[in-house]
């Protein structure tokens, strides 16, 4: 029987949600999000480990966290701790042994049975980040497939503070209530919504540009991007099988990852881009003919939301 092997690497990268875990400093701007994924998105390895994470404020800006993985049917386990220390204008992050015992990870996962800790092959050098960058970590690579593993940890920049309740503006005493008509009904999954904001993007793992006019923030059940070149990717967290769409990938928090033919996408917001901290997977419809009708818009990058109707309309 082949053995996994288990590796860890770093690259500044996208960001993708498993089981998100969103940890703000003690005395800092900004936060640390944790989370985990799969490559290629399909892989079962993400059912497989169960994530987990302790987290201690230390004093002069600096976190401390113990980042570790379970896999419950081969009582394995594996992780990393980081140490996070606030720089003008930077953080340094610097990586060690996991240092939780067999016994600490029996408790935690609620199984008395013996765990054999994993250990990684090498630790990384401290390194330097700044707000926006994202760390990937891969953790577990399968012999027999390739499929990878992978830990991604975002630095989010610092949040506006709120106000104190007495300092804000009185409300506008005839501000208009927003009202629906038509008879009520329960709510289903085809009314979740997708938020797309700020996106980046990679085609095959090439940065796109979306610095553009095109590229509004957008959300509705339907949203949709367009890439020079390749069209129009219309995404849905619902099957749509009347419609064409097909399922292509799936939505982690802040970031999407799909594959139509040879091409791999992945379109990542900093906020995100569904509701619930739960992956889902996401159904594309691909209609690589469509353009916008303003010449000067073709060759840029740009976002909107559709109908269902308007897409049943266009066959």
């Amino acid at each position: 029987m082949k053995t996994p092997c288990f590796a860890l690497m770093l690259c500044v990268s996208a960001t993708a949600l498993a089981q998100p875990g969103g940890i703000f400093f003690s005395g800092t701007p900004g936060g640390v999000q944790f989370s985990l994924r799969t490559d290629p998105p399909s892989s079962g390895l993400g059912r497989r480990f169960a994530a987990g994470i302790r987290s201690h404020s230390v004093l002069n800006g600096k976190s401390f966290y113990s980042r570790y993985f379970s896999d419950d049917a081969n009582h394995l386990y594996l992780g990393y701790e980081l140490l996070v220390q606030q720089q003008p204008g930077a953080y340094l992050m610097t990586f060690g042994k996991l240092g939780l015992t067999a016994l600490e990870i029996a408790v935690q996962s609620h199984n008395s049975t013996e765990w054999t800790m994993q250990p990684m092959p090498a630790i990384p050098e401290p390194r330097v980040v700044h707000d926006g960058d994202t760390i990937s970590v891969v953790l577990f690579v399968d012999a027999a497939t390739g499929e990878k593993l992978i830990d991604d940890i975002r630095i989010d920049p610092p949040r506006a503070a709120i106000r104190p309740a007495t300092s804000l503006p009185p409300a506008p005493v005839n501000r208009p209530i927003p009202t629906v008509s038509g008879n009520a009904r329960d709510f289903s999954p085809a009314d979740a919504e997708l938020q797309i904001a700020q996106p980046r993007v990679t085609l095959n793992e090439a940065p796109q540009n979306t610095a553009t006019r095109g590229a509004a923030n957008v959300r509705g059940s339907l949203v949709w991007f367009y890439l020079p070149d390749h069209g129009r990717y219309v995404l849905s967290l619902v099957p749509r099988p009347d419609l064409d769409f097909e399922k292509a990938g799936e939505v982690r928090g802040g970031a999407i990852t799909f594959t139509l033919g040879t091409d791999s996408i992945k379109l990542e917001c900093p906020t995100p881009i569904a509701t619930g901290s739960t992956p889902y997977y996401l159904y594309v419809l691909h209609d690589p003919e469509w353009e916008p009708t303003a010449q000067a818009q073709k060759g840029q990058f740009a976002t909107g939301s559709v109908a269902p109707g308007e897409l049943a309309a266009r066959n």
